[in-house]
């Protein structure tokens, strides 16, 4: 049996392909076991941090702006300017990295494409060493199928977060960062080629939850800028505002980035989780039916304004995650097209500017009115560099929604769960569900509220709580409804286990990935 060529200390435990050889060289692995050793030390600190934040939250101390960062709020500061291609951001098709999918984005006439290796991926080996390899040949073969450099869409990469880990990839005995690999992987081999063609290499960084962590992948970018020999700045980062403490610092992550951001994300899927898992315990987060909570939601509203509002101040971009919709070739999509521009216009009048969407598809529904100046563009500079007023705590913490729990939302819930996991050990990221695209954003979601409303005796719109008899009665029926789904049983086992848990786990990946094949 063949095996890797691998540094001393490093070690593979995923299988062997001779194809992978070019990925996996010894010169690449070297690259990533030092980003191990570099960093992995402050990134259990920083995870621990995590865990002291989610104590005092259990314990009912509120978040609120951070005091002894005012002045640096109040200070006049700009993040570096962003290279060329990244001025004029408009489209951005999140998409898998495989030699299909990036081939159709390649050619669809969006300004960029971000190439997921994180919520729209089920990170098998397989599907992690393929996606690394496709992007690898798509950058040395896209300039052929588009014909011309300059019509190339920018490309972005999103990492795994810093919560997750590469099982079979260990560094002196222990899992390396799925982080770590995804990034170094791409960066080792792509690197160059890309500060040659589009003036920078492009990331966009998940679930960061803290300026802490964000100087934390300040210090790794600029770490491989020297060993890799890229002028500085080279890495540039988009930041996802998806966690609720984030959402409280943006200031403060940006000017930990400074010197490699280039806008910040307003992702709304996993923002949603993120209020729930962080506010278990509060009663005053408890949400109606999945369905219920709309982008109108003043939490939601409230929070993008302040992040298109920060961005603007800071001169960097505004970005937002559009619903993703599923259009058929078989059938009129008109309507998935007039609400995605509705929602388009609602975003734009809070102030962002470019948007992401998870299919090429969709292009036809947002891609026209960028001729209009945006709510960014029509500010005075007075306006752009007065203090953004902090007042807005209350609304950011504002989780009054109308609707109910239901038997039909928690059904749908149960539904959710066990299709996307039963896709997901499947080896494919996505399902689809009354035509929305879901990744493991909305399982996260699904699952969360089952505890939630489980733990502090919700009540149904029957005036009955919800308890773990009904939960498990609902769920056994709503098992046999998809009987015919691969991996039931272990998709079962695990709904069970992270609704019924004492203590809430915090991402529905960490306990399914111990059990994810191929």
């Amino acid at each position: 049996m063949s095996i890797y060529a691998t540094p001393s200390g490093i070690t593979i435990i995923g299988s062997y392909n001779k194809d992978w050889e070019k990925i996996l060289s010894y010169e690449a692995l070297h690259f990533i076991g030092s980003l191990h050793r570099r960093f992995n030390g402050l990134l259990v600190d920083l995870l621990e941090r995590r865990k002291k934040t989610q104590q005092s939250l259990d314990r009912g101390i509120s978040l609120g702006f951070l005091q002894d960062s005012q002045s640096l709020r109040e200070e006049k500061w700009e993040v570096l300017s962003p290279p060329q291609v990244l001025i004029d951001r408009k489209v951005e098709i999140l998409t898998a990295a495989d030699n299909q999918q990036l081939e159709l984005c390649f050619c669809a006439g969006a300004s960029g494409i971000v190439v997921d290796f994180e919520d729209t991926l089920s990170p098998t080996w397989r599907n992690v060493i393929e996606g690394q390899s496709s992007l690898y040949l798509a950058l040395r073969q896209s300039a052929e199928k588009v014909g011309n450099l300059e019509k190339l869409p920018v490309l972005h990469v999103r990492p795994r977060g810093i919560h997750l880990l590469e099982k079979h990839v260990h560094v002196e005995g222990e899992p390396i960062c799925a982080s770590f690999f995804d990034f170094g992987l791409f960066c080792f081999h792509n690197a160059r080629l890309l500060a040659e063609r589009q003036g920078g290499v492009f990331f966009y960084v998940p679930k960061i939850e803290n300026h802490y962590e964000a100087e934390f992948w300040s210090s790794l970018f600029a770490f491989t800028e020297n060993a890799l020999s890229l002028a500085p700045g080279t890495i540039r980062a988009t930041i996802l505002i998806e966690t609720l403490t984030a959402a409280f610092e943006m200031e403060e992550i940006l000017y930990s980035l400074k010197n490699h951001a280039v806008g910040l994300l307003m992702e709304p899927r996993d923002y949603i989780f993120s209020v729930i898992k962080k506010l278990r315990s509060w009663r005053e987060a408890i949400f109606p039916d999945r369905s219920e909570i709309t982008l109108e939601a003043s939490f939601l509203k409230t929070c993008t304004e302040l992040l298109a509002r920060t961005c603007h101040k800071r001169e960097t971009s505004a970005l937002f995650a559009l619903t993703p919709y599923v259009t058929s070739p078989e059938e009129d999509n008109a309507e998935i097209f007039s609400k995605l521009r509705e929602e388009k216009e609602k975003m734009k009048a809070l102030g962002i500017d470019a948007y992401v969407i998870a299919h090429p598809q969709l292009l036809p529904g947002v891609n026209h009115g960028f001729d209009e100046k945006t709510k960014s563009e029509a500010l005075t500079i007075e306006e752009r560099n007065a203090e953004i007023p902090r007042d807005n705590v209350g609304d950011l913490l504002n989780f009054k929604i109308g609707g109910e729990i239901t038997e039909s939302g928690i059904r749908n819930n149960i539904n959710l769960v066990l299709r996307y996991l039963s896709s997901w050990f499947s080896a494919k990221g996505t399902i689809e569900s009354f035509k929305i695209k879901e990744d493991i954003s909305s399982a996260e979601i699904a699952r969360s509220q089952l505890w939630q409303w489980i733990h502090l005796g919700a009540l149904m719109d029957s005036e009955i709580p919800l308890d773990k008899e009904i939960f498990l009665a609902w769920k056994t029926e709503e098992k046999e409804l998809l009987s015919h789904l691969p991996f039931l049983d272990k998709a079962d086992k695990i709904l069970e286990e992270v609704v019924l848990t004492k203590d809430f786990i915090d991402f529905l990946s960490l306990i399914a990935y111990e059990q994810l094949q191929g």
